[in-house]
C-alpha cells in the first residue's frame, strides 16, 4: 500500500538573510521589493467616491442650487424609510426638470442603474423609477439600502463642500 500513496511535495523553506548584506536593511531586515498591488476598495469607499465626485460637480454650480441640493439631501433618508424608494424617488421626480430635486433623482438613479456603477442594483433598465417598477422585492429591498447607505455619504459631503443658507 505504500507504495501507491503520493509523496507530498515538501515546501522548502526560505532563510531570509539578516545583517547588512545587499537586498536588506540597515537593521538586518530583508528588504522586499515593491510588487504591484491590486487596489482592494470596499463598497463603502466606491459610494464615498461617487458621492464626492457628485457633490463636487454641484459645488461649482450656483449657490441657490448648493444650498437647495444640501437642505433636500437631510430629508430623502427619513423620507425613504417612512414611504418607501419607489414613492420617495417619484416625489423628487415630480418636482420639475432642472430642480435640485431632479438632480439628486439622477445622482441616486445613477448609481443605482448606471452600467459602469459599482453599486448597481438594476441591470435592465436606465431610469430607476422604470427599474423598480419591474423589479423583484429581492432587488427592490436592495436597492433601497443601497440608497439609503449612498445618501450618508452624499450628506456629508454636501455639509462639507456645499454653501448653507445664510
Amino acid at each position: 500500500m505504500a507504495q501507491y500513496k503520493k509523496a507530498k511535495p515538501q515546501a522548502q523553506a526560505q532563510t531570509p538573510v539578516y545583517g547588512n548584506t545587499p537586498g536588506t536593511a540597515a537593521i538586518g531586515r530583508p528588504v522586499l521589493a515593491a510588487q504591484p498591488v491590486a487596489l482592494l476598495r470596499s463598497m463603502d469607499q466606491e459610494r464615498a467616491e461617487f458621492a464626492l465626485t457628485k457633490i463636487q460637480n454641484t459645488a461649482i454650480g450656483p449657490e441657490a442650487v448648493q444650498v437647495e441640493v444640501r437642505r433636500y439631501l437631510n430629508g430623502l433618508p427619513a423620507l425613504i424609510r417612512m414611504n418607501g424608494l419607489g414613492q420617495a424617488l417619484a416625489f423628487y421626480r415630480m418636482k420639475g426638470n432642472g430642480s435640485s430635486h431632479e438632480l439628486i433623482y439622477r445622482m441616486v438613479g445613477d448609481w443605482l442603474c448606471s452600467a459602469n456603477s459599482k453599486g448597481r442594483v438594476f441591470t435592465q433598465d436606465a431610469d430607476v423609477l422604470t427599474a423598480i417598477t419591474r423589479s423583484d422585492i429581492h432587488h427592490y429591498m436592495a436597492a433601497q439600502n443601497e440608497a439609503l447607505a449612498l445618501l450618508e455619504w452624499l450628506k456629508k459631503f454636501a455639509l462639507a463642500l456645499l454653501r448653507n443658507e445664510d
